[in-house]
């Protein structure tokens, strides 16, 4: 698994969510120093720190992680997901109604 990409997407939701390496290291209970080295690709984070981590920045893990999938779909949902976290709440909200109406006419609902 390549660290430097994960790293990388890390570091690009914390930013998103207006976050600094200190503010966001008090959240997961790391030091700094650890969130800097995952953010430049020198550590891979274990199973339950990349959960906190997940947890901590309010996204799914498989945004976290589109960069080295190699299910589409996994990276097709991480884009969408990337996209709905650049918007405001109430926006995402409106997006995904429409979504759902999307499904559910190709469903043939």
């Amino acid at each position: 698994m390549d660290a430097r990409k994960v790293g990388k997407r890390i570091q690009e939701v914390r930013k998103q969510r207006g976050l600094t390496q200190s503010e966001f290291s008090q959240m997961v209970d790391l030091s700094t120093k650890y969130i800097s080295n995952i953010e430049c690709g020198f550590k891979m984070p274990k199973l339950n720190t990349f959960v906190a981590i997940s947890n901590a920045l309010q996204c799914d893990a498989n945004l976290l992680l589109s960069d080295v999938l190699d299910v589409a779909t996994g990276q097709e949902s991480g884009l969408i997901s990337k996209k709905l976290l650049s918007l405001p709440v109430d926006e995402q909200r409106r997006i995904l109604r429409v979504i759902d109406v999307m499904i559910d006419e190709s469903a043939g609902k």
